[in-house]
């Protein structure tokens, strides 16, 4: 195991833990066990994708996101806001409106993660076919999906979309051309994320690949749903706010659509969504099953990111506003040349991935192989139910927790049982052998 500190977006709250060990059945990389009847999550293994938040029904697993009064140590304040954003609210509510009640929140400019689809699109296109060797190339939007990799992929790392994000891309744009226009500072200027879930969080605390920190926060769509939704009643009421919007750029938010756009004539997209499938196909990628794809857009959360578990509504309902937003509205003409030429300065490519290096037994090689054939022979005692029951996710995880001085062979209930009901029978014999 690493020893870096590692920052997460999804976090324990003990009090409220029955070690029930839902969290611990679908925790797609291992990464939690429960111990004296407590959950505990192992930072290095745990991608943030949040399955463990709605598989406890406790509330002892919560996810995490900026305070929204953060902004107010910044003299220019501004808002990225998330596609899937704008699929949270009722058919009634205008694209305008919605957008309009981020500004009443303190912010001083607002802008969407759609203002840059279209550069992105050309951008994906252009980079896949500089680099048919690696194919199929592997998106990284999805920050759960790139730390999957890095986890349980590692091989796979080189196939990675080596550019930043689209979030991360506006922000250095809109920084440097506020520092320009305002006549600010770096440092005075605050520039936050509105996200669809706890992954985007621990991106802006941790990114993967980036030099620096790139934005100041970042706020969950749920956590100023409630705030955002009272100045939408107040706007409703007056008249529609003349706003730069970019409609047909939300298709970004959308499962699929984005593999759609990017597959052309020379170029073949593939889209996978929730996260046990993204798993199963980068295994098929990892055996050279789908080599035939230049491609893969692969997104965590069930539907893509309109099934983060920071939105408020439905997936499928969110959808389908978000594609009558996309069906009514007009983009506002924009000139983005400017990106283009960051781009091929190579101003948005990022550092190299590293593996994360949690699957060692140890450090030395040779204490590696004992502690080896160690969980060999305790497999061959344990049942191999795979039952949870024990606080690890498999009789596997409890062999390798067992070598590694983290559990016992009597965690396993299974065996204690079994030990105990042959411990009863052999007093009964004893007992049956006295009387005769």
């Amino acid at each position: 195991m690493d020893n870096k500190e590692y920052f997460h977006a999804v976090q324990i709250v003990e009090d409220n833990c029955t070690g029930c060990t839902s969290c611990v059945r679908v925790c797609a990389t291992e990464a939690i066990r429960v111990r004296n009847r407590k959950a505990q999550i192992d930072p290095a293994r745990c991608v943030d994708c949040g399955n463990c938040i709605v598989a406890c029904k406790f509330h002892a697993i919560i996810p995490k996101s900026d305070p929204l009064e953060l902004i107010n140590k910044f003299k220019y304040k501004v808002a990225i806001v998330s596609t899937s954003y704008f699929g949270q609210f009722s058919e009634d509510v205008s694209y305008e409106v919605a957008k309009q009640a981020i500004y009443e929140l303190g912010f001083d400019q607002v802008e969407e993660e759609a203002m840059v689809t279209n550069f992105m699109i050309e951008m994906i296109r252009d980079y896949v076919r500089r680099n048919r060797n690696k194919r199929p190339i592997l998106s990284s939007n999805c920050p759960t999906v790139v730390r999957l990799i890095q986890l349980k992929f590692p091989s796979l790392l080189p196939n990675i979309f080596q550019i930043e994000a689209p979030m991360s891309i506006l922000t250095r744009y809109l920084r440097d051309k506020i520092q320009k226009e305002k006549g600010l500072k770096e440092d005075e200027i605050g520039i936050f994320l509105i996200v669809p879930c706890p992954a985007h969080v621990t991106a802006v605390h941790q990114p993967e690949g980036a030099y620096k920190h790139l934005q100041d926060g970042a706020f969950a769509i749920s956590m100023i749903y409630g705030k955002v939704h009272e100045h939408i009643k107040r706007l409703q009421n007056q008249p529609t706010p003349d706003i730069v919007t970019y409609p047909k750029g939300l298709t970004w938010a959308l499962s699929g659509v984005q593999a759609d756009l990017v597959d052309c004539e020379d170029i073949r997209a593939l889209s996978v969504n929730g996260i046990d499938n993204v798993i199963e196909i980068l295994s098929r990628v990892e055996d050279h099953y789908l080599d035939q794809y230049d491609y893969i857009v692969l997104r965590s959360c069930t539907n893509g990111c309109v099934g983060g578990f920071f939105n408020v509504e439905n997936p499928f309902v969110a959808m389908s506003r978000i594609k009558k937003m996309i069906k009514e509205g007009k983009d506002t003409p924009t000139d983005l040349n400017e990106l283009e030429l960051l781009y091929k300065a190579g101003e948005f490519a990022v550092a190299p991935l590293s593996p994360r290096p949690i699957m060692e037994l140890d450090k030395d090689i040779k204490t590696a192989i004992v502690k080896m054939k160690q969980l060999n022979e305790i497999l061959t005692t344990l049942p191999g139910l795979n039952c949870c029951a024990c606080g690890s996710p498999s009789c596997y995880a409890l062999a390798e927790d067992i070598v590694q001085g983290k559990a016992t062979i009597d965690d396993c209930l299974v065996l204690l049982k079994r030990h105990t009901l042959e411990n009863i029978q052999d007093d009964i014999l004893k007992k049956n052998k006295s009387k005769e």
